[in-house]
């Protein structure tokens, strides 16, 4: 037996760790586009990741936590979630500061914690990768508990400077007077929450601000301004949860307003439903989006000389890869929870495009319809 000095037993017991894993396997049926990175072929290696987390209690009130993250897939930005400390000022009022992701969804907290949802993947026409996943700064939180209601009021206040990868484009981020403001309200089995969220965005994307400085250097103001990822975003958030023994029913939209090139304004929604037979549930769900792009500028000239017959191509090559659209999709799924930490799920989706040129869909040849089915099976674990 190994007798460890007090001080250092008592630095094991005030720290707790804690993790969750999820292994995803999806199959798009489709050979004409891709999804989320999926192809036509069996893939685990784009939802799958693995999740630590450290919490260490250094007063009665005070208390740090930490959380990293290793994800597979292209778009994998892997690396620290979380990194912040909590004062509990007494059981209703906490405050965080430091690194945390964006109270932007219902579910933000949980987004790589597939063990807290029934979903495999949710649905991407609310829960799309949002630019801004995480901020740096103070988030204050009270919580009122009563016998027949409780209220929640969350307000936050930071900034982001980071890069990361989105839809294979390495970006850099730099979000100023980010901040936005949540309040939750519980009736018996419903749960209400509405938010609203504002930052000050700058975008680079390295060949596209290259593009742009030339033609601004040439220039070609307005259509330098078109392609502009520098301005504001506005994003608003409204859901409705009930959960009962048997039954369960979820709703929630966003809808989200931006000066930037590569963002359009989005509006979306999904509504879902489902029953509970432990330890088993099915639920059935239906989402829908639509995506607005600023419009595009002519004000280069052809046939007036080469070069800038070449200036006005790369203008509509850049400008192409964009287009307004929308997608619906209807899902199917069911959860086994194998024990109270190990879930077994599956999910099917008919995903379609409407009044669009690529919705959801990515990498897409002329062949495609714009319709295609969508298979999951995920293993969820918390530990």
């Amino acid at each position: 037996m190994i007798n460890m000095p007090p001080v250092q037993a008592e630095v094991l017991d005030d720290l707790e760790f804690s993790g969750f894993a999820r292994i995803v396997a999806g199959y798009l049926a489709e050979e004409n586009a891709s999804f989320l990175g999926y192809e036509n072929e069996i893939s685990v290696a784009e939802q799958s990741l693995l999740g630590l987390q450290a919490e260490y209690q250094l007063s009665d009130n005070l208390s740090a936590t930490a959380q990293v993250i290793g994800r597979t897939g292209d778009d994998a930005n892997s690396g620290i979630e979380w990194l912040y400390v909590t004062y509990t000022a007494d059981k209703a009022l906490k405050f965080k500061l430091g690194r945390q992701r964006t109270p932007v969804f219902s579910y933000s907290d949980y987004l790589d914690v597939g063990f807290a949802y029934n979903w495999v993947s949710l649905p991407q026409q609310v829960y799309q990768q949002f630019l801004f996943p995480n901020f740096d700064g103070l988030h204050a939180e009270y919580e009122y508990i009563g016998e027949h209601f409780s209220l929640g009021l969350e307000a936050y206040f930071g900034e982001l400077d980071r890069d990361f990868v989105y839809q294979g484009n390495s970006l850099h981020t730099d979000v100023d007077n980010m901040h936005g403001v949540i309040s939750t309200l519980g009736y018996e089995g419903w749960t209400l929450r509405a938010s609203f969220h504002q930052g000050d965005a700058d975008v680079t994307q390295q060949e596209l601000s290259e593009f742009s400085d030339t033609l601004r250097g040439l220039g070609f103001m307005q259509s330098a301004d078109s392609l502009s990822n520098e301005g504001f975003t506005r994003f608003y958030q409204l859901s409705a949860f009930y959960e009962d023994v048997d039954y369960f029913f979820r709703s929630e939209a966003s809808r989200l307003r931006t000066g930037l090139f590569l963002a359009p304004d989005t509006n979306g929604y999904f509504v879902s439903g489902g029953m509970n037979f432990y330890p088993f549930s099915v639920y059935a769900s239906f989402a829908r989006d639509t995506n607005k792009y600023s419009a595009t500028i002519s004000e280069i000239p052809f046939g007036v000389n080469p070069q800038l017959d070449q200036l006005a191509y790369g203008y509509q090559q850049i400008t192409a890869q964009i287009g307004n659209n929308s997608t619906v999709s209807y899902s199917i799924g069911g959860r086994w929870d194998w024990n109270e930490n190990l879930a077994f799920k599956m999910q099917t989706t008919l995903l379609k495009e409407r009044d669009g040129l690529e919705g959801v869909f990515v990498d897409r040849n002329s062949n495609f319809d714009g319709e295609a089915m969508f298979y999951q099976l995920a293993l969820e674990w918390v530990f």
